[in-house]
This record gives structure tokens, C-alpha cells and sequence, in this order.
């Protein structure tokens, strides 16, 4: 029960704080830069989980780093800080314990949301599919969200199947 009432905390957090993000910025959903992001191959296609965080966000803001270290299978992470926090890579790194790669800000300026830390799930074409702001209860939902988004948007993200 107590775990219960503690997703539904977040889900209520999660769903006033996108309320709070929309009302300041019109959301763009296409043309992320995903072709400037580090390619593992460039036939295979994932989805790209891009966190825009700041080494000075709150560290239970920050837990969806653990996440991303181990992505889902289907995905891949990249990190986006302020482009004055990039030479301070290393500290970055060791504070957060950040693994994946991690660039500034100035190629994706256009795209840095106003509330910082923030998933944004974009496709391989660089459609922008969801962006989620990061309030430390990512834990309790995203692995089943990030699930159930692959599974119902397959389509979408890979096109259809080759034989």
C-alpha cells in the first residue's frame, strides 16, 4: 500500500510539474538534432533518451542517472549540460556517476527546457516523443513507462519490419 501511495505521489508530481513546464514553453516535436548525437551504427535505430541536467540539480533529482547507466534495451543515453559545466566533465562524472556520453549545451540551445533535469525520449529521426521533468520518483515508473512507450510506438520508432 505504501508503495502504492508513493507512485501515485509521483504520477501527481510528475503530471503538475508538466502542467508548470507547458505553460512557459511550446514543446517542439521535430528536428532534435539526433544525427549529432554519437552514433553506435548508423543502421541500427534507437530510441535516444537525452537527460538535460546540470551538475548543480538536487541529487534525488538526479537518481534517473542510475537508470540511464543501464538503459533499456531499445535505447541508448546521452546527457546535455550547460555549456560553461563541460570542461568540469570529470567532476560531473564523479558526482553523478554519469556513463554515458555527456555534451554541452550550445548544438541543442534551441531545445534546453526550463526546467532542468529533463528526459526527453527522441527518435531516431529525431522526432521528440515525450519529455518528462525529472523530480526523483523516475525509479517507482519510468522502467514501465519506457516499456509500455516501446511497445505501443514500435512503429513509429523503427518502421516496419524487414524480412
Amino acid at each position: 500500500m505504501k508503495k502504492l501511495l508513493l507512485i501515485l505521489a509521483g504520477v501527481i508530481v510528475l503530471f503538475l510539474s508538466s502542467l508548470l513546464y507547458r505553460e512557459k514553453v511550446k514543446p517542439i516535436t521535430i528536428n532534435f538534432p539526433a544525427k549529432q548525437l554519437e552514433q553506435e551504427s548508423i543502421t541500427e535505430k534507437k530510441l535516444n533518451l537525452v537527460l538535460f541536467f546540470s551538475i548543480k540539480n538536487c541529487p534525488p533529482c538526479l537518481r534517473v542517472v542510475d537508470f540511464l547507466n543501464n538503459s533499456p534495451e531499445g535505447t541508448r543515453a546521452f546527457g546535455v549540460v550547460p555549456e560553461k559545466e563541460l570542461p568540469l566533465l570529470d567532476k560531473i562524472r564523479q558526482t553523478t556517476g554519469v556513463r554515458f556520453p555527456v555534451y554541452g549545451s550550445r548544438k541543442f540551445k534551441k531545445y534546453c527546457p526550463v526546467y532542468a533535469p529533463t528526459l526527453y525520449g527522441v527518435g531516431p529521426d529525431g522526432t521528440i516523443y515525450f519529455m518528462i521533468p525529472c523530480t526523483g520518483m523516475e525509479e517507482d515508473f519510468l522502467p514501465r513507462y519506457l516499456s509500455e512507450f516501446v511497445k505501443k510506438a514500435f512503429y513509429l520508432l523503427y518502421g516496419p519490419r524487414r524480412r
